[in-house]
């Protein structure tokens, strides 16, 4: 046999062995929530990254009025009314076919982000313009490219100056030429318009717009119905061209109007002022009458607003002043990029809006390469109300796609975080009374064998999975609540007033009779009566709806609190997310309950208190430290719920405490969102910032927890 102190050197070794174990898997885990957490804040750290821009050498060109770029800048088109349409490949001018209105011009519009334009012969034909570039297939080399601008729709165009905008009408069907909506000045400076088709051959008619002042600028809306002028006292019209031309709304800018453009998806009107003012306006239809609203204003521009340039990725655009060049987004109201410079004449973005490019009258062309993968996040538009397209006011909105790619992503955190605060108050509501009850029940009251009993089946319920709990409330749960809410609605009540009407008979009742089950199972008859209570709740909710619902809950909550009865709404989700919860606040308050020393209620007891009093009294302070655990434990675990939310609710992002509504949870939004979410795109990394922000929130309630919990364990030890 081993000697003793062989035994003990051996028990030695294995303490050390195991110490180190036990270290170092504590060690790794501690090494694997760190690197969880640092590989989340690596990727959600590009959102808040300043754009940035590097500048290319500058390239001298002959002088131009306006340029139409290619996607990767490194080819332009220009116009200039005396030298037409030139081609330039990486500061090489290239030939281009000879076409188009005979030159030099009279007047030409702008060259918007696809390089449409207008132009104005100096014979008074008036001719269409699309400006690209031929690329062979794969070939990226622009000296290889060949400049394909395209002319069309000539047609003698008398009586106008000057050329304002063009507008490229909707096609109306299968066989329909192009057709285009053109504004200008007559000769007398009045504003004047004309639609022009592609096979017109008569002289283009003009229609006259009734101004009582003179027009600076016009731009037409996306489907050419209606045009917007700009005044030099400041003003910006809206004329809807039906029969007759009828102002529909005005909008002031608070300086002379010298510029007007469109971002991308033509919802917001951008408007330029004499002294640098930028702003965005919108048309708001509000029963019939229309209304245009300044809902945006950006940082001022150097000198008098020139014109504007749109990208085609996202809300971000060109502005151009006499002495500066920028790039603005339109929903975070954020300068991208700005830089100054001498009697600029012309400026354009590219389709992905990284590269900017400016010229000035002498034809200077500077380029900019500009990196800004998100530019639609700021704190304001994670936290703050957030003024949309198409929406009247400022507003907190989560909507990460729309129906085409020009709509406005909304991407406000606020209804994520309502929501997961919204599902964990009615899951707490359900489940914290029912688990520290039944604890406190279960361990002062019930009897050893009750309580093994007990105890066992409700640990068994947090071995359900979420999917499951989800699964029974989306498709079980939430019709037959739908069809017995009234009853559900009034069962407490009749329960309760059920129990007050028969607990005078049951004190009456022998004694034998009430101690039936022994002492520690009276709650058995809790059982009889709810199911009594169910039954009448059954037969009196009907009743109920009939007398005070006019009929139909539904139709009632709808008329009398504009309320909409969702079938999936935060009741279902408070009662499955609490059966979830339930679980684990009751078996750790259990714990606690049951570690308190007998001796402090066998004291209470000795000292003439009842059960109940030495319970509430003595036990539950106690044991707080505990049952403050358990709960901080089950509110970390229904704030991380995922898929019960998910599938037990209508994950709609509402912000509105009705019972009757849904919601829409941080978690349940990375779930949802997920599978839509391009790799590094925007909303990719957004919903990594919402699991650093979990992460964080679940952390932040674990330390309070912890601090309250040595707080009260103070307090009480000394009992």
């Amino acid at each position: 046999m081993a000697s003793a102190s062989s035994i003990l050197n051996r028990a030695k070794r294995l303490d050390r062995v195991m110490d180190w174990v036990i270290t170092l898997g504590g060690m790794t885990i501690i090494a694997a929530v760190l690197g969880i957490l640092v590989f989340i804040g690596k990727e959600a750290y590009p959102l808040f990254r300043p754009a940035r821009v590097k500048e290319r050498a500058a390239v001298a060109l002959p002088a131009f009025a306006a340029l139409a770029p290619d996607e990767s800048g490194q080819a332009i088109l220009t116009a200039d009314p005396a030298a037409g349409i030139r081609a330039f490949a990486q500061g090489r001018e290239r030939p281009v076919v000879p076409g188009g209105p005979a030159l030099p011009w009279r007047s030409s519009t702008a060259i918007d982000a696809h390089g449409a334009f207008a132009a104005l012969g100096a014979d008074g034909t008036l001719a269409f313009a699309t400006l690209a570039w031929e690329r062979p297939d794969g070939e990226k080399d622009p000296a290889r490219w060949t400049p394909d601008p395209v002319w069309k729709g000539a047609q003698a165009a008398p009586g106008v100056a000057v050329l304002l905008d063009v507008r490229a009408l909707p096609a109306s069907g299968i066989a329909a030429g192009a057709a285009w909506r053109v504004a200008g000045l007559d000769g007398k400076g009045r504003l004047v318009w004309a639609e022009a088709a592609e096979e017109a051959t008569a002289r283009l008619a003009w229609n006259p717009v009734p101004l009582e002042e003179p027009a600076a600028c016009a731009k037409w809306s996306a489907d050419g119905a209606r045009l917007f002028v700009g005044t030099p006292t400041g003003r910006i019209l809206a004329y809807g061209l039906g029969d007759e031309p009828v102002l529909e709304a005005s909008g002031s800018l608070g300086e002379p109007v010298t510029a007007l453009g469109f971002d991308l998806g033509d919802a917001a009107l951008l408007a330029g002022g004499g002294r640098g003012a930028l702003a965005a306006f919108q048309l708001l239809n509000r029963d019939g009458a229309f209304t245009l609203q300044e809902f945006h204003r950006f940082k001022p521009m150097a000198g008098t607003v020139g014109g504007f340039m749109a990208g085609q990725r996202d809300k971000r655009f060109l502005a151009w002043s006499s002495g500066m060049v920028a790039v603005d987004h339109l929903t975070t109201e954020k300068r991208l990029f700005q830089a100054r410079g001498g009697d600029i004449r012309a400026g354009a973005i590219t389709a992905r809006g990284d590269v900017v490019l400016a010229a000035d009258a002498r034809g200077a062309l500077r380029t900019w390469d500009l990196d800004a993968p998100h530019p639609e996040i700021s704190l304001r538009t994670l936290w703050g109300k957030v003024h949309y397209e198409n929406y009247g006011k400022a507003e907190y909105v989560w909507q990460s796609s729309g129906g085409t790619d020009d709509s406005e992503p909304k991407l406000s955190l606020v209804p994520l975080l309502f929501g997961t605060l919204k599902g964990t108050l009615y899951a707490m509501l359900f489940a914290l009374p029912l688990a520290v009850l039944g604890a406190l029940y279960t361990s002062q009251f019930a009897t050893p064998r009750l309580r093994d009993a007990i105890k066992p089946m409700v640990e068994i319920m947090a071995a359900l999975p979420s999917v499951v709990l989800g699964f029974l409330a989306g498709l079980v749960l939430a019709p037959l609540f739908e069809r017995a809410a009234v009853t559900v609605l009034v069962l407490p009540g009749v329960t309760l007033l059920l129990a007050l009407a028969l607990f005078p008979v049951w004190s009456r009742l022998p004694r034998r009779i009430r101690l039936g089950w022994g002492t520690g199972w009276e709650v058995l008859w809790i059982l009889p009566l709810l199911l009594a209570g169910l039954g009448l709740s059954t037969w009196l909710g009907p009743l109920f709806e009939r007398a005070f619902l006019g009929g139909d809950y539904r139709n009632w909550l709808l008329a009398a609190h504009g309320v909409t009865y969702d079938v999936r709404n935060s009741l279902v989700v408070g009662f499955a997310m609490g059966f979830a919860v339930i679980p684990i606040i009751f078996t750790i308050s259990e714990d606690a309950l049951s570690a308190v020393p007998r001796s402090l209620t066998s004291a209470s007891l000795a000292c003439g208190a009842s059960p109940w009093q030495t319970a509430w009294r003595v036990v539950l302070p106690t044991a707080s430290p505990g049952i403050f655990s358990a709960v901080m434990v089950g509110l970390g675990r229904a704030i991380g719920e995922t898929m019960i939310v998910l599938m037990a609710t209508g994950n709609t992002p509402v912000m509105d405490w009705s019972p009757f509504n849904g919601m829409r949870t941080l978690a349940a939004n990375i779930a949802v969102e997920t599978p839509e979410a391009p790799v590094h795109g925007t909303l990719y990394r957004l919903l990594f910032f919402t699991a650093a922000l979990l992460f964080c929130l679940t952390f932040l309630l674990n330390t309070a927890a912890e601090l309250v919990r040595q707080h009260l364990r103070k307090r009480y030890e000394s009992l």
